[in-house]
């Protein structure tokens, strides 16, 4: 690929007051990036011109704030062209290749490494695929890079959510370099297209971890907007739309997160995440309209009630889309391993590409243990607990210690301890993010037939168990296994595995982890195991508690909560269905996050007076699924018809 690189040598330096503020607590400061004199300010540090057909240039922002160390493993870093999934059934490279090499090629100007570009070499940590938590990217539309936007209207920043970049903002399907979309989508070009034919400057943000720590991303998302600001001089305030899990970067810094209060003097990660809500830049009146795209305002706890997501993206290769997702178990067995299916040298299936690899087709491995976490719990003071390296216990259960590789196997939501004592985790983000909702919106009893083709537990994990379990070769009329607990108590398990263990019993295994028979003597196997709900959310340092008590900035012009209302137009899209009081009601949600996570203006204006709200502030849902808002026309016009609104 050709790529022109320009440094920016006399890059600018804006605010640079130093921040207020004692030294790190000593247990506190090795997960922080060193930084001895924190200011509030960034760094340009040069600027890459992408293929025509793309973005017109993107510039590479270093923030000067203290932030958290961002972590990796092989699913959340940032892809190469050559690492790209690609095979004749699922040609993601052949679109997404060249758009995932340029935002590699654009953190390279930092990095300078050849990795970046060489055929089979492994960057370094942190360099161009794991850049640290303070380099953002920032995309110029086409007609932006050129100025041939209208430079005096309010310009617009987008921010992307977890599992995407910027590019989901132009090329929302992908882009094969001559215009043709992923699978042949109607939808080729995007949002910034769109809002650059309305003559509006639009740019974006790239975070580096795209699960990565929401203070850190909000303090690139004020970074962003003040550097927006620098490139239109005569423009007070910049209008900011975020979808999906961008929303909790966007909230953080509009409700100012430096002034949270509420946090534990005494417990680990609430500690750490006081200090990080100090390092948020203090909201400076810079925004004008801000669009909440179906956002996790309240939380989300999607992956702890399905066990079909999770073990999914276990099964799944971690360059594959699907494979690139948080997961919440610390351990499962390999019997729930999903690849059963083709895993030959001449069909390359990314449904056999995983930790999974060859687990869980037949009787003697149906209850191995893969482990993808190695803490059991925390102690008195909230720290993590382990039960033995992650290789040591993968290996007790069969893996040979050549195939293991810890970046393969940390990928738990709740992170692992390393082998030298320190607590890594690739999901921040996602930590932060769990909450919660089953008050509000309860695990239901979907055991009857109507559901059986609505939710995706019910009409192909359990179906598939049931199948696994019975089959007897030996005695086809005598199940071999069967799975004691209800659908119910195994899709609550993740949430407290104490009070809700999901069991299986079969009868011709009897390896290490069985823990005990019933009275047939078929043997007792626990399937799943977590650490369970509470600890997600002190883990995430409790940024949903704490977020939920406060309103955005009283200051903002303007708040627009635009939200889904129903999973969309493919079944496929339907993967939070527990909101559904019926098999053909309302989803209550928008097929992944629930109403009362995305429909939430009165949490977002809590403090404003009524006058204002009602001026203010709009809430609205739209007829589109989760994965629809941010790349669907009419949404799109909706949001237009909004900012010529406020013109």
């Amino acid at each position: 690929m050709k790529m022109s690189l320009k440094l920016s040598l006399s890059a600018a330096v804006l605010l640079s007051a130093p921040l207020a503020g004692a030294a790190l607590p000593t247990d506190l400061a090795p997960y922080f990036d060193a930084n001895s004199a924190p200011t509030n300010s960034y760094l340009v540090v040069g600027t890459y011109k992408p293929p025509s057909w793309s973005w017109g240039e993107i510039e590479l922002l270093e923030g000067k704030q203290l932030y958290r160390s961002e972590n990796y493993n092989r699913r959340t870093e940032k892809l190469r062209d050559q690492d790209t999934f690609q095979s004749s059934s699922y040609p993601v490279r052949t679109y997404f290749g060249s758009l995932n090499q340029q935002l590699v090629n654009a953190f390279n100007l930092y990095y300078a490494n050849s990795c970046a570009t060489t055929a089979g070499s492994t960057c370094p940590t942190p360099g161009p695929t794991r850049p640290e938590a303070r380099f953002v990217l920032l995309h110029k539309g086409p007609k932006t890079a050129a100025r041939t936007c209208n430079v005096n209207l309010t310009p617009t920043l987008l921010v992307h959510g977890a599992m995407q970049d910027g590019n989901v903002w132009l090329f929302p399907n992908g882009n094969d370099g001559t215009g043709s979309a992923y699978g042949g989508a109607s939808q080729v070009t995007g949002f910034v297209q769109d809002l650059e034919s309305k003559n509006r400057c639009v740019y974006a943000v790239t975070f580096g971890n795209f699960h990565g720590d929401n203070f850190s991303q909000a303090i690139n998302v004020s970074n962003a907007v003040t550097r927006i600001k620098a490139l239109h001089p005569g423009v007070a305030r910049v209008d900011v739309v975020g979808w999906s899990k961008g929303v909790l970067s966007v909230d953080a810094w509009l409700t100012n997160a430096p002034t949270w209060t509420g946090f534990s003097t005494t417990r680990f990660f609430e500690r750490m995440a006081a200090e990080q809500a100090k390092a948020v830049p203090a909201y400076n009146d810079s925004v004008r309209t801000y669009v909440a795209l179906s956002g996790p305002h309240k939380g989300i706890d999607l992956n702890f009630r399905h066990p079909i997501h999770t073990l999914t993206i276990a099964s799944t290769s971690f360059n594959a889309p699907v494979g690139r997702g948080p997961m919440p178990w610390t351990y499962f067995s390999a019997f729930q391993c999903v690849n059963w299916g083709p895993d030959v040298p001449w069909y390359n299936n990314p449904y056999a590409e995983s930790v999974c690899e060859g687990s869980g087709g037949t009787w003697p491995d149906y209850f191995r243990r893969i482990y993808i976490s190695n803490i059991t719990g925390l102690d008195s003071t909230g720290k993590p607990v382990t039960g033995g390296s992650l290789l040591t216990l993968n290996v007790n259960q069969g893996l040979s210690s050549s195939s293991f590789g810890f970046d393969e196997y940390n990928m738990s939501l709740f992170g692992s301890v390393n082998d030298s004592g320190k607590y890594v985790n690739a999901y921040l983000g996602q930590l932060q993010t769990a909450d919660d909702l089953r008050t509000l919106y309860p695990i239901p009893d979907r055991s009857g037939s109507e559901w059986s083709s609505v939710d995706h537990d019910e009409d192909r994990y359990f179906p598939w168990v049931d199948q696994k379990l019975v089959y007897n070769p030996y005695n086809p009329f005598i199940a071999a296994g069967y799975l004691t607990s209800t659908h119910t108590q195994c899709k609550a398990t993740a949430f407290d595995p104490t009070g809700n263990p999901c069991y299986a019993y079969h009868a011709y295994n009897t390896n290490q982890n069985r823990e005990g028979y019933d009275s047939l003597g078929y043997a007792k196997y626990r399937l799943i195991q977590s650490l369970g709900i509470a600890a997600a959310k002190e883990m995430g340092g409790k940024f949903i508690t704490r977020l939920s008590e406060r309103g955005l900035d009283a200051r903002l012009p303007s708040l627009y909560v635009l939200y889904g209302t129903t999973y969309g137009a493919s079944t496929d899209a339907r993967f939070e269905t527990d909101g559904m009081s019926c098999s053909t009601c309302s989803v209550n949600g928008d097929g992944v996050l629930f109403n009362a996570s995305i429909a939430a203006v009165n949490q977002l204006t809590q403090g404003w007076t009524s006058t204002k709200k009602t001026a203010d502030a709009k809430q609205e849902g739209m007829a589109y699924g989760h994965l629809e808002m941010g790349a669907t026309p009419a949404v799109w016009n909706k949001i237009s018809t909004h900012f010529t609104s406020r013109d």
